[in-house]
């Protein structure tokens, strides 16, 4: 439990936040004191990059800024009295004999501070936030967990913050109970002479093993934890969520940057960190760029208000910013059809492809892959379960600011409310700039191929000629009544043969005007019907036509795969077929 006057230290010790960040496109976004800020986006848009401009910032870097423009800050506590408090009780080992100091701030950077400075702190203010943040990179963060030698200390901040551990049985057992919960292990503090030098480092046991070596202070205690395993040894994961955690819970810094905490973590893990960042980071302000949906839903457990998500995307070489619907993130990680999708993993692509099924995503992303890779990598397929989810995820992703792309069977366009409904999740009323062509189209194409559909007297008789005399349906008699009721509605038989099966003159046209006007909405049809019909050569259905395809015609090259090819360019315009119509 602290004492008063050690509150009274907390409470007036000097601190740094930011109140605004202007980006490169000059949009500007203001942030409370105590923000939990993540960065999202799709790889190279300049998450972790954001980071690194604000620590140059602080640091008075003259390298230029990529993703931020101007930083504005807020410093308060800045008195002479509070600044010289703050060193030294953060930074007594490194004062010089004359009372100045020499700071470390890193492994790559110093900061000399002289009397003048602290007596002309407002003159000096940018100095000092040199000391007020903490930047946890993942190279940092796996230094922190590392041996420290007193012959040589090239990281005192790491050094501060295990001093700190070591005193505070309240904080190392709030950092053990965390460890515990995500990695089913403990640490300690321990002192070891190697080689002639006495080091400072981590140990790494059981809960009930550093339990032991925590509340004793007996030889028998001491000679357990020296027996313990380092945790230097100890994988990437635990060492770098070791360094987060202790930072959060040890050092009085008031701003933190963190770079994609989840790195080397398992999904629950990811999970459980996020989730106790906001509540070890009450009363500081967290910038962290993460690609990790399992960190953000452990984040977005705590329902705080606290929490801002910008989303980085890029067009072209511009970037933009937005800070996305945090209750449409828990809307799909919580709806019983989403929730164990992949659709929250669009926040860190360029594009979500939206599929009726998994089969499709299986086919259609591998003729991705096979005709550009550098696409493929940024592009996620989403499987949505029918055709009447995507009225229900497009206003997600929309508030989202995931740019997206719907693949569909060519029945989408059989039904008048279903179309609709889609259309005008996009947006309000939308489906009124093409409901006339789309009607006319379906009357069209009802009159027009009227005399291919079989009349129910045909229908009759040829079922009734099926049966045979045998007391059971064999299964072959069976799949004939199917085929024979197959075709039995016009609206059937467009998905079945496809375009191809187009009245000629005003219904081919007003069909035209209809998948112009989706592929300007980024609604994509399989005109040949469906996505079997590509290949005809190849039976089956759903996957195991897929998996029948790939196995009979192995190598995409084949001319087999000519046609979805074209599909697929024009859908990502590749070889700038964007816009031409596919068959």
């Amino acid at each position: 439990m602290m004492n008063n006057s050690v509150n009274d230290n907390i409470l007036n010790n000097p601190s740094l936040t930011i109140s605004k960040i202007k980006f490169n496109n000059d949009k500007e976004i203001f942030f409370n004191d105590d923000d939990i800020v993540i960065f999202v986006g799709a790889n190279n848009v300049g998450k972790s990059r954001a980071l690194k401009d604000i620590k140059d910032d602080i640091l008075e870097k003259k390298t230029d800024k990529v993703i931020i423009k101007e930083i504005e800050y807020k410093d308060s506590n800045f008195t002479e009295k509070n600044m010289q408090n703050f060193f030294k009780n953060n930074y007594d080992n490194e004062m010089e004999k004359n009372g100045d100091y020499n700071i470390t701030i890193d492994r790559n950077n110093a900061q000399y501070y002289d009397k003048n400075h602290f007596k002309n702190i407002l003159l000096n203010k940018k100095q000092f936030y040199k000391v007020l943040f903490s930047f946890l990179s993942t190279e940092n963060r796996l230094n922190m967990t590392s041996p420290i030698s007193y012959n040589f200390i090239e990281d005192k901040v790491s050094l501060n913050i295990m001093r700190k551990l070591e005193k505070d049985t309240q904080a190392i057992t709030k950092l053990n109970d965390i460890l515990n919960s995500c990695f089913g292990k403990a640490i300690d503090i321990s002192e070891e002479v190697n080689n002639n030098s006495l080091s400072k480092l981590y140990k790494f046991g059981t809960k009930e093993e550093i339990s032991k070596t925590i509340n004793t202070n007996t030889r028998e205690a001491r000679s357990l934890l020296e027996s313990l395993d380092d945790l230097n040894e100890q994988g990437d994961g635990i060492r770098s969520a070791v360094a987060i955690l202790s930072s959060l819970i040890a050092n009085e810094h008031t701003l933190y940057l963190i770079d994609e905490p989840e790195t080397f973590l398992h999904p629950p893990q990811a999970r459980i960190l996020g989730n106790n960042i906001v509540e070890l980071s009450k009363n500081k302000q967290c910038f962290i760029s993460t690609h990790n949906i399992d960190l953000i839903r452990g984040i977005l457990e705590n329902k705080s208000s606290r929490i801002k998500i910008i989303k980085i995307n890029r067009n072209e070489n511009k970037n933009e910013f937005h800070i996305i619907d945090n209750a449409s993130i828990s809307r799909i990680a919580n709806d019983k059809n989403l929730k164990y999708s992949n659709i929250l993993n669009g926040l860190f692509y360029s594009t979500v492809v939206l599929c009726e099924n998994e089969s499709d995503c299986k086919f259609y992303s591998a003729i991705l892959e096979h005709l550009d890779s550098n696409i493929y990598q940024n592009v996620l397929f989403c499987a949505v379960g029918g055709k009447d989810q995507f009225k229900i995820i497009i206003p997600l992703l929309q508030k989202l600011k995931i740019n997206y792309v719907i693949i569909a069977d060519l029945d989408l366009i059989d039904n008048r409310e279903r179309l609709k409904n889609l259309l005008n999740s996009i947006e309000e009323n939308k489906y009124a700039q093409i409901s006339e062509a789309h009607n006319n189209f379906l009357n069209l194409f009802e009159q027009g191929t009227d005399n291919q559909i079989k009349k129910q007297k045909a229908i009759k008789e040829e079922i009734l000629s099926l049966f045979t005399k045998d007391d059971y349906m064999s299964e072959e008699t069976a799949n004939k009544i199917k085929l024979t009721l197959k075709n039995i509605s016009y609206l059937k038989l467009l998905k079945n043969t496809g375009k191809s099966c187009l009245p000629a003159g005003k219904c081919t046209m007003e069909y035209d005007k209809i998948i112009e006007f989706l592929n300007m909405n980024n609604i994509y049809v399989v005109e040949c019907g469906e996505i079997e019909r590509f290949i005809t050569q190849v039976d089956g259905h759903g996957n195991s036509w897929v998996e029948n395809v790939f196995n009979i015609y192995p190598l995409l090259e084949e001319p087999v795969y000519d046609d979805v090819k074209k599909f697929i360019k024009n859908i990502f315009n590749i070889d700038g077929k964007k816009g031409e119509n596919n068959e």
